[in-house]
């Protein structure tokens, strides 16, 4: 009996001591995106610098600190193989926003780092094969500042922008949305609600889904967004980060698409 009371006596002090272990462990920061498609997102953003596309690429680390709500700043690049690249590998990492660190399960300050990487020759590739739709060149500067605004906030809302000027959102999203197969054949339908942030290039970023509808129809709302290009928002004669949101509707229709709906 005494013997049974020490081993419970035992496995009770494993138990609290694994406990406060766990506790006391630090989860690092993570975008708000998730890592997955923020480095989609990174892509999506990354200019490569004309001079640079001729020499050998790499990867840059930027350093920065998160405090405990979330906010980065101090960006720096220790070391960098070409120093206008390291310029791009900042811009790109300070549009990404965090959810703080953990410490024992609370918000903690933390110091950081993020990888780009910089492939002239997947670029190169990328842009022959499916050239991104730039915007023409804007009135107005970009605002120095980090700051993100709401809609509400500017002088001028963002726009989607198309080479075609008769073209608009919902004809885009008519003519682009395919229809998820897995959301075909468990016949999902419903509204996708996304928030992201459109940047001064025009591009979204830190997109999150808000109401998901799943069966691949978040994923498929997602790529939409990241293929617009936006007229930037514009508040004291400055292009600014705004925050908006974007419902996109799958919808199946009467007929089932087993009898020739086409979606």
């Amino acid at each position: 009996m005494k013997n049974i009371k020490l081993i419970s006596l035992f496995i009770v002090l494993i138990i609290s001591f694994l406990g406060l272990n766990l506790n006391a462990q630090t989860k690092a920061p993570e975008p708000k995106s998730g890592f997955s498609l923020t480095k989609k997102i990174i892509q999506n953003h990354l200019i490569y610098p004309k001079e640079a596309l001729d020499k050998k690429g790499g990867k840059i680390t930027v350093f920065y600190d998160v405090d405990r709500d979330g906010n980065a700043s101090n960006y720096r690049v220790e070391n960098a193989f070409d120093e206008q690249c390291a310029e791009e590998a900042i811009r790109l990492v300070k549009m990404i926003e965090w959810n703080p660190a953990l410490q024992g399960g609370k918000p903690a300050a933390y110091k950081d780092d993020y990888t780009v990487e910089f492939s002239p020759k997947s670029y190169k590739k990328a842009e022959e094969k499916n050239p991104r739709l730039m915007l023409p060149e804007q009135n107005h500067p970009a605002q120095k500042s980090n700051n993100i605004y709401d809609i509400k906030e500017l002088h001028q809302a963002p726009k989607p922008y198309f080479a075609n000027p008769q073209v608009t959102m919902a004809a885009y999203l008519r003519t682009n949305l395919q229809f998820p197969d897995q959301a075909k054949q468990f016949e999902i339908q419903g509204t996708v609600k996304l928030n992201f942030v459109i940047e001064t290039d025009g591009r979204a970023s830190n997109i999150i889904v808000e109401n998901s509808v799943g069966g691949g129809c978040d994923n498929e709302a997602i790529r939409l967004i990241q293929n617009l290009v936006w007229t930037p928002g514009v508040k004291n004669d400055s292009l600014v980060r705004t925050r908006t949101t974007q419902d996109i509707t799958f919808q199946i229709g009467e007929r089932n698409y087993h009898d020739g709906n086409s979606y």
